[in-house]
């Protein structure tokens, strides 16, 4: 498992000015790429605490954790926003697409459905979805590399 490094700039102040639907979408898109592979996973409780901050509301929120509780998607169409936002926004969520290590195939067909209702072309998808595995990959081999580092100095502490 992975430590969440979320790109700091999606926050609710991103939103501030954007409509409601915007906000909306984003939520809903964030919910189904957590529960989409039918795991939820402890570290994805960070993206959906900030999803939660986008929702206007107490019963907006229940909603959400109902969903999520059952396990039900929620539709995902197009959308129309600013490109810089959308590429924000579809690479946080290929960020929590592999924050458990694995980028199963139900979430790249997601992944790529939602870029596609961002409006996003087909090589950013691509780039963005093969970014999200290189970050992966690298997550691996450093907690791998302090895992062995921890071996190591419990060794040094134990001898000594």
């Amino acid at each position: 498992m992975y430590k969440l490094h979320l790109d700091r700039e999606l926050t609710k102040d991103l939103f501030d000015g954007t409509s409601k639907e915007i906000r909306d979408w984003v939520v809903n898109a964030i919910a189904n790429i957590v529960i989409v592979d039918d795991v939820i996973e402890k570290s994805e409780f960070v993206a959906l605490r900030e999803a939660i901050e986008l929702l206007d509301n107490r019963e907006e929120i229940e909603i959400l954790m109902q969903k999520l509780k059952d396990r039900k998607l929620f539709k995902i169409e197009d959308i129309s926003m600013d490109h810089e936002l959308a590429v924000k926004v579809f690479f946080y969520l290929a960020a929590i697409a592999v924050i458990d290590g694995n980028l199963k195939k139900s979430e790249v067909e997601l992944l790529n459905k939602c870029g596609v209702c961002l409006g996003l072309a087909d090589k950013v998808i691509r780039a963005v979805t093969n970014w999200s595995v290189k970050q992966m990959e690298i997550n691996s081999n450093l907690n791998q590399a302090l895992e062995e580092s921890l071996r190591e100095r419990n060794r040094i502490v134990e001898n000594n």
